[in-house]
């Protein structure tokens, strides 16, 4: 299993934002639900209010282009983690559709509700990469089985907390894998099982990433919070 069908799988998981496009028509999505095998789930009314009523129930769907945006909590330049494009065509669920997500995606009884299992899938990823990025192509059947990120859909709150409360300790810890510049600004990116991504920005040099790994794998938020709290320890 790759990492970057991990990543993938991990941005799909936990975004927040969702654009479907059908016929070469972008539309946001208000709410989206995800399948544990990463298929995406929305109301067909909300992504193609022109030509929903033509579908029937049960049957295959447009094709579809969605856009899962990975954008970190914090505010500054270069938010956009991630985007991830799922392609497919989508498949319009049998009625009756299960209350609770006809409710969660706010579709009527007589709504249709798509699901796409995606055929391609790339990856954008912004994090860690030096110079120019690369689109990576991901194999469905390597998405399909990934699983996701420990932390995905708690980091943020996170990362929130750090740079509005901790951000001096945070600049300490980082000056203690690689010298920072004296004008450098230091800012929380990402958190993932394996530790914290800091970026480093200055006027002359630009922006640079820089890992700080945490003693051990985590895999829980709890678990993240007690060991950044022991590497904080040390620095002080």
């Amino acid at each position: 299993m790759s990492t970057w069908a991990r990543r993938a799988r991990t941005i799909v998981a936990s975004a927040g934002s969702v654009e479907v496009g059908v016929a070469g028509q972008g539309r946001p999505l208000g709410r989206h639900a995800v399948t544990p095998t990463g298929a995406l789930l929305f109301s067909l009314g909300e992504a193609a209010p022109a030509c929903a009523h033509l579908v029937v129930a049960g049957t295959s769907g447009p094709d579809i282009l969605a856009t899962a945006a990975d954008v970190s909590g914090v505010s500054h330049p270069g938010r956009v983690r991630g985007l991830v494009r799922l392609g497919g065509r989508a498949e319009v669920l049998q009625r009756p559709v299960d209350e609770q997500l006809r409710s969660h995606l706010g579709v009527t009884e007589d709504g249709l509700v798509a699901r796409l299992v995606p055929t391609s899938i790339t990856l954008d990823w912004r994090v860690e990469v030096e110079g120019l990025r690369e689109v990576v192509h991901v194999e469905a059947e390597d998405y399909t089985a990934a699983d996701v990120d420990a932390l995905a859909g708690w980091q943020d709150e996170w990362m929130v907390h750090l740079d509005s409360h901790h951000r001096q300790d945070l600049r300490r810890l980082v000056a203690g894998v690689v010298p920072l510049h004296e004008s450098g600004v230091v800012r929380p990116v990402l958190a993932d099982e394996t530790g914290l991504v800091a970026r480093e920005s200055t006027p002359d040099a630009g922006d640079r990433d820089i890992r700080v790994h945490f003693p051990h794998v985590v895999r829980c938020g709890c678990q993240a919070v007690q060991a950044l709290t022991g590497m904080l320890a040390v620095t002080r």
